[in-house]
């Protein structure tokens, strides 16, 4: 019985040994690998790839954009990184591009391109070369577009060929070929139709001839007059807001345009984030259709903060406040304070939106300035009130009134002023955009009389234009090519009898970099006197090299002249410069530095500009 037992012992102890042994050679058998690729990390990768490795060339006189659109379609060249096994396979990757080529050709006018090529399998690595030639373009010849339920609804007036970029004797391409049955669709609903139905009947091409002919087909369905007009979503802005604004009543023809107009007068008020103009899918039972206004309001309470860097200036700091529902119908409020070395001035504004009519403003602002720069020192305090309206999308015309009581320093000289003036402005706004313009220009003009109650003999004209312009040489603002040019003038009977700080001055950041602030013009005993009249000329090209950033070179040039008009006997002020552009949501913020070229005693050796914005 022991013996048994002893038995069962050993059978039981060799067991759970064999046990241990095996989850030992277990996790060694794991392990092995993991290790082995540890210490030898890249030798899949230092493997050799089966297959036949190979480069592609497109030979052949073509425009750069269908070549560029060849590279991104060509499987060939795409599959570079995965070689073939064989020739016959890369023959196949080759003759599948052949098809792919012509139909890329056709897409823009080219109907019998001539496509081939050639697999050099003795060079290392293998070279496929496509040979093309596009061929003679085909042109044009006629646009027609029909009536396809005549006997329902005769067609409205139509685009004409060259409205829908189908001139005839230019060159056909799919994609203007496409995009005009937009622009059919859109005319067509600004003459009161608004559910059009377009298709592209036939395109016609006449290889004999190299010519196209293009027929769409149209029904432009019932004609509308504008219904009920209901509004959702408003919260703070009254009802009112909306109606006194609208651009149609119920009952006028219907025309899309004029809902495209109106979404960007409540965009461009400010009041709300989304602004969305529709209208219902049917007509109603009065044969009227419905539209539907849907918005989102912002809040209405903003505040902002600014923090600039100027060499001769130093720090700069801007403050603001605003309401802009203050009354809900859109009544701006806002506070502005300026803290520098040369400028403090506490600034507000009152503007009610629509005043008497839709697209005119009533604008009071009043303020407090304390100026000390090296041309004078200044305390005023300061009111007006503008009427402004908007004359078309782009252009507007301002008028007013104000008064400024100041008194002044220059020289250890000291006046008081008490200056009424009437200004009247003139600006012209086609920019893409207000920070950072890529295309566009705009134009403005200063005319202000000013009268000085203190001294009745005391009185002038001021006149001041200036028009910057913008173009895009890349797309997407990659390259872009801005120019502005300023000038002034002040029929003043001499310098001595105007107010210094309502003389021209120019240098500084918003004239011409590297020169200190005001400094471009005359001088006595190293400091500026100002002039009567002013010329500014601002040059850069912007570079944008990623997203987020870009690159600026500029050249600015300008002065303050003694007389009231520019006497270029006296030479103007030359700088150039580089800057960085950080691009954020709101804008980019700009940092430059400027050299002056006539650097003058008095003259830094460079000057530095940071703040938020574009130079202009």
């Amino acid at each position: 019985m022991d013996l048994l037992k002893l038995k069962h012992f050993l059978i039981l102890g060799f067991i759970m040994h064999l046990k241990k042994f095996l989850i030992v050679w277990l996790l060694i058998l794991l392990w092995t690998p993991c290790a082995i690729a540890r210490e030898i990390p890249d030798l899949q990768e230092d493997l050799p790839t089966p297959g036949i490795r190979y480069q592609t060339e497109i030979s052949g006189e073509m425009e750069s954009r269908i070549r560029d659109a060849l590279i991104q379609i060509s499987d060939t060249i795409s599959l570079e990184d995965r070689p073939p096994l064989t020739i016959t396979q890369l023959n196949r990757r080759a003759r599948a591009d052949v098809d792919e080529f012509t139909d890329a050709f056709r897409s823009f006018g080219f109907y019998a391109p001539d496509i081939r090529y050639i697999i050099d399998e003795q060079a290392t690595p293998v070279m496929v070369e496509f040979q093309i030639d596009p061929g003679p373009p085909y042109l044009i010849q006629e646009v027609n577009i029909l009536n396809i339920c005549p006997e329902m609804t005769a067609l409205p007036d139509l685009p004409s060929p060259e409205q829908l970029n189908l001139e005839p004797g230019t060159r056909i391409r799919s994609a203007r070929v496409r995009d005009a049955m937009l622009i059919i669709v859109g005319h067509v609903r600004e003459k009161g139709y608004p559910f059009p139905y377009v298709e592209i009947g036939e395109v016609l091409i006449d290889h004999q001839e190299r010519s196209a002919y293009i027929n769409y087909g149209l029904d432009p369905g019932p004609s509308a007059v504008f219904g009920q007009t209901r509004v959702s979503g408003l919260n703070r802005v009254k009802d009112e807001y909306i109606f006194e604004r609208l651009p149609w009543e119920k009952g006028d023809p219907f025309d899309a345009s004029l809902m495209e107009d109106f979404g960007r007068v409540l965009t461009a008020s400010g009041l709300f984030t989304i602004v969305e103009i529709n209208h219902a899918r049917e007509l109603d039972d009065d044969n009227q259709l419905p539209m539907q206004v849907d918005v989102t309001e912002r809040s209405p309470r903003t505040a902002r903060a600014g923090l600039g860097y100027q060499t001769d200036i130093g720090p700069e700091l801007r403050l603001g406040w605003a309401h802009r529902n203050l009354r809900g119908r859109g009544q701006l409020l806002e506070f502005d304070l300026t803290i520098s070395d040369i400028l403090q001035s506490l600034e507000g504004g009152y503007t009610i939106p629509g005043w008497l009519r839709p697209d005119q403003n009533l604008i009071f602002r009043s303020g407090i300035v304390l100026e000390d720069t090296d041309a004078y020192d200044s305390r005023s305090i300061l009111a007006s009130t503008m009427l402004e309206r908007m004359l078309t999308d782009t252009i507007s015309a301002a008028v007013g009134i104000g008064y400024r009581a100041t008194r002044i320093e220059q020289f250890g000289e000291t006046d008081d002023l008490g200056l009424f003036f009437l200004p009247a402005s003139l600006t012209w706004d086609g920019r893409d955009d207000v920070l950072d313009p890529g295309t566009g220009m705009r134009f403005n003009l200063q005319l202000t009389p000013f009268f000085d109650t203190f001294d009745p003999e005391n009185r002038f004209l001021k006149t001041y234009a200036s028009a910057s312009t913008y173009l895009e040489l890349l797309s997407e603002k990659r390259i872009v090519l801005a120019n502005r040019v300023a000038a002034g003038a002040i029929n003043a009977e001499s310098r001595s009898k105007l107010p210094p700080d309502e003389r021209f001055y120019a240098g500084g950041g918003g004239s011409v970099r590297g020169y200190s602030f005001q400094s471009a013009g005359q001088l006595e005993n190293d400091k500026p006197v100002g002039g009567l009249s002013l010329v500014e000329i601002n040059n850069e090209l912007r570079f944008k090299v990623s997203e987020r950033s870009g690159l600026v070179a500029f050249v600015d040039g300008g002065r303050a002249f003694n007389s009231w008009y520019p006497d270029f006997d006296d030479k103007l002020f030359w700088a150039w410069g580089l800057g960085y552009r950080f691009y954020t949501d709101f804008g980019p913020i700009r940092a430059d530095i400027a050299f002056p070229i006539d650097r003058r005693d008095v003259d830094d050796s460079f000057q530095v500009y940071i703040s938020l914005g574009q130079a202009f």
